[in-house]
Formats: structure tokens, sequence, C-alpha cells
């Protein structure tokens, strides 16, 4: 089950425009532009992933129970740490998912979000995770900004979050031997934190 812990513990920075009525800021719309979303780079998310699945306990089997069990993946943190543009067209985020292994929190994996449509306080990216052992995640994330009235920084009251609005999920269990595996979906969701609130050793990162 390596895989699932894995997935179940896996945006960028944007440049605004500076609108200052009635002490609001409002996202740069411009047709036609990735928008810039490198003000996400640095800034940590926490989130709680569930997941709703089929298992089976081979091939050739129906599912067992017959029907689509949820559980729940506990809590995770994801600092983004890069905005990649070197390829047109095809420009991403680079997220760093941290989870609890024996007590410890760890880096379990990396993952690219790859932009599809939206401004840069809302938007939508795709991003996929294929595991060796046989597990693949697709979702497609949502994210929300706000800023404060001097657009110096993220509102972290809420506000500023991250979800996912669709996903599948296969898994081929890792364990030697075993022949089980799962199928279904996945949910993740968090708002954006300081990094005043992170558990050690995540603050000094």
């Amino acid at each position: 089950m390596r895989a699932r812990k894995w997935l179940l513990n896996g945006l960028t920075v944007v440049v605004f425009l500076i609108c200052l009525g009635v002490g609001a800021v409002y996202a740069l719309d411009t047709p036609g532009v990735v928008p810039d979303l490198s003000i996400w780079v640095n800034n940590w998310f926490k989130v709680a992933m569930t997941s709703t699945v089929y298992h089976f306990s081979n091939i050739g089997v129906k599912a067992t129970p017959g029907y689509a069990i949820a559980e729940s993946g506990g809590n995770s943190y994801i600092k983004i740490t890069d905005w990649d543009t070197t390829t047109p067209g095809a420009e991403f985020l680079v997220a760093d998912v941290y989870a609890k292994e024996s007590g410890i929190w760890v880096l379990v994996g990396t993952v690219n979000i790859y932009y599809f449509a939206g401004n840069n306080l809302k938007f939508v990216g795709s991003a996929q995770v294929v595991d060796p052992t046989g597990t693949s995640l697709n979702l497609l994330f949502v994210f929300k900004g706000k800023r404060n009235v001097t657009n110096t920084k993220f509102v972290m009251d809420g506000s500023t979050n991250l979800s996912t609005m669709g996903s599948s999920l296969l898994e081929i269990d890792d364990f030697p031997g075993s022949t089980e595996r799962w199928a279904g979906s996945a949910k993740l969701s968090g708002p954006m934190v300081p990094v005043s609130t992170l558990p050690p050793p995540l603050q000094g990162l």
C-alpha cells in the first residue's frame, strides 16, 4: 500500500494588475495569453484527501464489497516550488507533496500541474501521477486566490485554496504476492497556510 500512501499524502506565482477601486485587487485578464502564476511559488497548502474506490481481490472477480468504499487519506502539505514556462503551451507549476510517515514529515513526491485555463486568481490545471508499482492518479485542480488591498501577499483566511473537481484513481497493490487492486476517484482540498503554522521540519524548507 506504499503507492496509496504516496498518492493520498500529491501553483504558481501570479502577476496581478492592481486596481484600487473600493479597496479591491482584481485579477489580470489578458485573452489569449497564459497568465504569470509565479507569485504562487514558495507558498504552502494544507490539504485533505479522500477517495471513493471499488476493491478487487484479484482480476476476473467481482468487487468486494459490491459497492464503492469511501476512504480518508488524512492530511498532507503541498509546496509550490516553481512556475515552469520553458515549453510554450505546456506551462506548469511544480508541487512538492509532504506526508507523515512513521511519525515524520517527509517528501513523498513531486507533481507537475499543467495550466489549462483561467486568470491568475482563478485557474484550472491538470496533473497525472504514475507510480512504477502500477498506480495512476489523474487530477483536475482548481486554484482560487485572494490578495490583500496592497497586492503584497495572499489572504490566508481560507479564501485562497486549492481543490479538485474531477479525478481517476487506479491502483495495484505493491505488497509482494498481493493480487489486490482498486479503481475509483479521489478528491483533494485545502487552504493556503502561512509558514509559521507548518510542522517541523517543514518550516525550514
